[in-house]
């Protein structure tokens, strides 16, 4: 598990980029959610059991998670 800042929310939540230069997509029905994550909110990373969106990442600024797949 990974801490990391959240630079950017990508087209109304449809991607973030993290701090480490990392780019997630985002679960199509978590995008409401991630579109009001604001920069530099602590980003907790850990795996799931997904077969597409294999990760989690959670908010730690509000203590809220959503599923995503790391594309790079």
């Amino acid at each position: 598990m990974a801490t990391v800042m959240l630079n950017e929310v990508i087209n109304d939540g449809e991607k973030i980029s993290l701090m480490d230069g990392s780019i997630w997509q985002i679960n199509p029905g978590d995008m409401p959610t991630v579109c009001t994550w604001i920069p530099t909110a602590e980003i907790e990373i850990s795996s799931n059991d997904d077969s597409t969106f294999d990760h989690t990442l959670t908010n730690k600024d509000i203590n809220v998670s959503v599923n995503a797949m790391k594309l790079n």
